[in-house]
């Protein structure tokens, strides 16, 4: 059968169903044909009108899984020659999904305003019942029923595409278009859990683009064209989740940013790699993570810096206001060693990452941070209102004056501007802190209100003593402060340990050195003063000392001219090394992105090739198979034909060999070869039930007297139980019987005595009973017998009536089988004679057939050997041991084809061998 290959007609067809309301038919028919691949060497273009009915009627029907089936089989029709077709679909199956969404919103939004019949009223009878067992509105409601089924069906659609053009290079451009559609949608109806479905979705496939890189049409990372798509991509999810406040989804995106950059061969763009610092910036401050949120600060400040053309100067003062607060803000304590460090060891992989995520190459430090903000002159870019606080925290620090000092910028600066206002706790904390070391560093015990008045902050950030003293507490209690509280005293004593290792991570001046200060340099101070006496006891030495000194200056600077021309000789040559490289680089790019087209160019000329020929091959077949069916159905009708007349089964091949010569032949060696093939099967069989017989017989022998010995030991043996039991179960049953009448005698004299008794007070009640019992069923005999009566004149009147209807219908058949029988006797005499006539024609062809066998078996007879069971009046056979011969007097019958040929002098295999046993189940 040939089927229509062009998508005009199957268009055309489904039009048709749809003006008769047939949409389903009509998607079903399109489906059928998507599905059954007809459209495969259909070119793109041709086939978009086609699909975009096939995707309207999906829309409409919300059919998802036809819809995707569907797409994924264009796609492969596509993908090698018209991949912009494939756009052009999926755009308008967007838009028609996003179509219906707003026009289900405008629904819902007309439903709630049509639900309310007075305008005056707040809440309707409804409204209050639903209210009392949900929370939903009637708004809610609406949605639920009328937008939520098209949104749902819209994220399926994004979440489809994305599986079928995933790891495609055809539909690398569309993948990310969908992408960012996708995750529009979530950002528009603020989808929340579909945001996060979407983000490992993309995740998932970007690890599968590195695992199945090999694979034909697969996308290369290495593309930098391809590289900056999925970095546009990954941003614009960091830039969404951001906004929609997922902060594992934004910290997660960060590391898939980070991770594409470290893959990447082309530089990143200034406003992404800040856009991506930014968000760093808010990702850390969520974390609560101070150091790190300093540090990304910095380096976003660094990118922007760096590239001023791009930023104004506001947004640079923004910037640098919050490096210095947030540096500023920055613990300044580490943990005491004598705490155990297993925070610290389970931290360790998170700073480790942090430390990747902002490409540095070590983890950062308090130090580090205000070195670099002293360095990068970044003072000199915050408002001139902020300057004063490094000097104060940093520089200038006295812990009696400090919360005054700092009292008006924290009021007036940082309060009062939102983005520095996150700050001021830290720097309270870290202001704090910085007061208990210096503290601790000129008093052994000061008192707890003496601390209280000086760490006075102002309003918003003013610490009550309860939340003062918890801070010393946890401070101690995470080694930070070596120090205890007496309440007693209302006291603070501060610890000397000379080997604490808590110190403070600031550079600036200590008032004076703590004990653990002293012990750690010890060494080196007993260093110093050694030096100092050698200089004093020894001065030639120390002349020696100061002589080498010179000549090693004198001789460093007679060669550092030529060190200096050795090492810019070196430069130079690295230099123009590093540009060969990189021009090798560049030239070899250049040759893999060459020989990458012209790989996609002849694969794609193969493709077109491997299409053609398999249309034509297709061509050929269908071609070949209508022949053959054509050949076989005449063959068929040859062999049905020549089975009806000859009988026989004949091969359909050989059916052009053979005439009517042969085809008798074949029908007399048929017949030849079943009855040689019967005999021979029938004197096996015979032959191996024989022996099998005899052996059963002598092997079971001598196991059937075995057996029937220990049958009988058995036997007795179970008689004798069975009855030892028997009499032991009945001596008992016996002695129990006997002990229940022994107990019943004692109390038959009290039973008859209480039974006379009832019998007498009861026997006038029992007399009564009895004559209303007599009087009752007299009545209710006169009664049945009246009924009876009544039913027998009933039936005797039916019965008569049935009677005469029945002899009028026998009468009636009597007549009827007359006119029968005589019509069956003159049928019967017809076909008497037609019997006689068929018998005739029988007779005859059985003479015929018996010559026939007379003349057949005189021709065998001439050169064959006879055996004499078949010879006519041949002399007896000698009969072997247990078989009688057959009878000479009579002539061998001519053996049966249908049935096996029994021989009258075999012994039955049942019978009896005299003199031996034989058991129950083996005699007749």
């Amino acid at each position: 059968m040939v089927y229509a290959t062009s998508p005009d007609v199957f268009l055309k067809r489904a039009e048709e169903l749809i003006k008769v309301g047939q949409t389903t038919t009509a998607l079903e028919s399109l489906y059928e044909v998507l599905t059954a691949k007809r459209l495969r060497n259909v070119a793109g273009g041709n086939a978009e009108p086609f699909m975009r009915k096939f995707v309207h009627l999906c829309v409409e029907q919300r059919k998802g899984k036809q819809l995707k089936d569907g797409l994924t089989q264009y796609r492969n029709i596509v993908q090698y020659n018209n991949a912009e077709s494939m756009d052009v679909v999926v755009s308008y199956m967007l838009d028609e999904i996003t179509k219906h969404v707003v026009n289900a919103q405008q629904s819902a939004e007309m439903a709630t305003v049509d639900g309310v019949e007075d305008l005056d009223e707040a809440e309707s009878p409804e409204e209050m019942i639903l209210s009392s067992v949900t929370g939903e509105q009637s708004r809610d409601r609406a949605d639920r029923a009328l937008v939520t089924p098209w949104l749902k069906f819209l994220w399926e659609a994004h979440r489809n595409l994305l599986d079928i053009m995933r790891n495609n290079v055809r539909f690398e451009a569309l993948y990310q278009s969908i992408s960012n559609k996708a995750i529009d949608f979530c950002k528009t109806y603020e989808r929340k859990t579909e945001f996060r479905r979407l983000c490992e979705l993309l995740r998932g496939h970007l690890q599968a683009i590195v695992k199945y890189s090999h694979q034909q049409n697969s996308i290369n990372l290495s593309n930098p064209e391809t590289m900056q798509l999925f970095l546009d991509t990954h941003f614009h999810q960091l830039n969404t989740a951001t906004e929609m406040e997922l902060w594992q989804e934004s910290y997660r995106s960060i590391e898939d940013i980070h991770n594409l950059i470290q893959q990447s061969k082309r530089p990143i763009k200034p406003q992404a790699m800040a856009n991506y610092f930014e968000k760093l910036t808010r990702v850390m401050y969520v974390a609560k993570n101070p150091l790190f949120l300093a540090a990304a600060w910095h380096r976003y400040y660094g990118y922007i810096f760096r590239y001023t053309n791009v930023f104004t100067e506001e947004q640079l003062q923004g910037v640098a206001n919050n490096v210095l607060l947030s540096t500023l803000a920055v613990p300044i304590i580490k943990p005491s060693s004598r705490v155990l460090s297993s925070t610290t060891k389970e931290n360790k992989h998170r700073t480790q990452r942090y430390t990747n995520l902002l490409f540095l190459s070590a983890a950062p430090t308090r130090v580090s941070l205000i070195n670099d903000l002293i360095s990068n002159a970044i003072l000199s870019r915050v408002r001139p209102e902020l300057r004063p606080l490094y000097d104060l925290v940093e520089e200038q620090f006295h812990p009696l004056s400090i919360c005054k000092k700092l009292s008006p910028i924290l009021s007036d600066q940082i309060a009062t501007n939102e983005n520095d206002t996150k700050y001021g706790t830290l720097l309270c904390n870290v202001v704090l802190t910085r007061l208990l070391q210096q503290l601790s560093q000129v008093y052994t015990s000061v008192q707890l209100d003496f601390i209280l008045r000086l760490a006075r902050f102002p309003e918003p950030y003013s610490m009550t003593p309860a939340q003062i003293e918890r801070f010393i507490m946890n401070g101690a209690r995470r080694g930070e402060f070596q120090l205890r509280v007496d309440y007693q005293s209302r006291s603070v004593v501060f610890d000397t340990d000379p080997f604490d290792s808590s110190q403070s991570s600031s550079s600036s001046a200590q008032l004076q050195a703590s004990p653990s200060d002293l012990m750690r340099t010890q060494l080196s101070s007993l260093a110093i003063c050694l030096s100092n006496a050698q200089r004093v006891a020894c001065p030639d030495y120390v002349a020696e000392k100061h002589a080498q000194k010179a000549d090693a200056v004198t001789k460093a600077l007679q060669n550092m001219q030529e060190e200096h021309s050795v090492a810019a000789a070196r430069k130079l040559v690295i230099e123009r090394r590093k540009e060969a490289i990189e021009n090798a680089i560049s030239r070899k790019e250049r040759a893999e992105e060459r020989e990458r087209t012209i790989r996609m160019q002849r694969e794609q000329e193969q493709e077109r090739q491997r299409i053609a020929e398999e249309k034509r091959q297709r061509e050929a077949d269908r071609l070949q198979k209508e022949r053959e069916d054509i050949q076989r159905l005449e063959a068929k009708k040859i062999a049905d034909s020549i089975k009806e007349k000859a009988g026989i089964e004949i091969d359909i091949n050989e059916l052009e060999d053979l005439d009517t010569t042969k085809l008798l032949e074949l029908q007399v060696q048929q017949i030849e070869k079943e009855k040689q093939d019967t005999q021979v099967r029938l004197k096996t069989m015979w032959r191996k039930t024989d022996l099998t017989e005899r052996a059963y017989r002598k092997r079971e022998q001598p196991l059937i007297e075995d057996d029937y010995d220990n049958q009988k030991k058995s036997d007795r043996k179970n008689h004798e139980d069975a009855r030892k039991a028997q009499l032991a179960q009945t001596r008992a049953k016996h002695e129990q019987d006997i002990e229940f009448k022994r107990r019943f005698v004692r109390m038959l004299g009290d039973f008859n005595t209480v039974r006379k008794d009832l019998d007498q007070g009861r026997s006038e009640a029992l007399a009564n009973e009895r004559r209303h019992i007599r009087e009752s069923l007299a009545r209710a005999k006169e009664e049945r017998i009246e009924e009876y009566r009544r039913l027998k004149a009933e039936k005797d009147e039916s019965e008569a009536h049935e009677r005469a209807e029945r002899e009028k219908r026998e009468a009636q058949e009597e007549s009827a089988k007359a006119a029968k029988a005589a019509e069956l006797a003159k049928h019967r005499e017809v076909m008497a004679a037609q019997r006689a006539r068929d018998e005739e024609l029988l007779r005859k062809r059985m003479e015929r057939e018996q010559e026939i066998e007379r003349e057949r078996e005189q021709k065998a007879s001439a050169g064959k050997y006879v055996p004499p069971s078949r010879r006519a009046g041949g002399a007896p056979v000698r009969a072997s041991a247990g078989v009688t011969p057959p009878s000479t007097s009579e002539p061998s019958p001519r053996p049966d084809t249908s049935s096996p040929r029994p021989d009258s002098s075999s012994p039955s295999p049942a019978a009896p061998t005299p003199g031996k046993y034989v058991p129950p189940s083996r005699r007749m």
